[in-house]
């Protein structure tokens, strides 16, 4: 069944700050990646060599390098982020082999899919505009 572990979390966490920065084109260094996103650096470290295996980000040697997104927020999916860290999203431990359980299986995971099929782009958007929502009381 899929859970999202801490991996995921702060790997989507990670992506949104890569996409904030200048719709991803800046590059921006792991400490500083780090702190945006209140990820521990080392972790952080694990987690984009996957991204970057997933060909989700790229990164730059160097003293001015770093990581960004490879590709535009609008063609990277929620799912594609959680798939390459938390590996196997929408498949179910079916070890029973019930074949009477089979078509609610596969509905289920076809419906994790779709869940997850929104855009980095439209995630952006709707943590902007739920922050928008926030009401302070003092």
């Amino acid at each position: 069944m899929a859970i999202v572990s801490t991996k995921g979390a702060y790997g989507l966490t990670a992506m949104i700050v890569l996409a904030k920065e200048e719709d991803g084109k800046k590059l921006l260094q792991i400490k500083d990646i780090a702190s945006k996103g209140d990820i521990p650096q080392n972790y952080l470290e694990q987690i984009l060599v996957l991204l970057k295996k997933a060909a989700l980000v790229e990164s730059v040697r160097g003293s001015n390098g770093g990581y960004r997104l490879s590709k535009p927020t609008s063609e990277i999916s929620v799912f594609e982020i959680l798939n390459s860290l938390e590996c196997c999203m929408a498949q179910t431990d079916n070890k029973s082999n019930n074949n009477m359980l089979e078509a609610f299986w596969q509905d289920t995971q076809e419906k994790i899919k779709g869940i997850f099929s929104l855009s980095l782009k439209e995630l952006e958007e709707f943590l902007e505009q739920d922050s928008q929502n926030i009401i302070y009381h003092i």
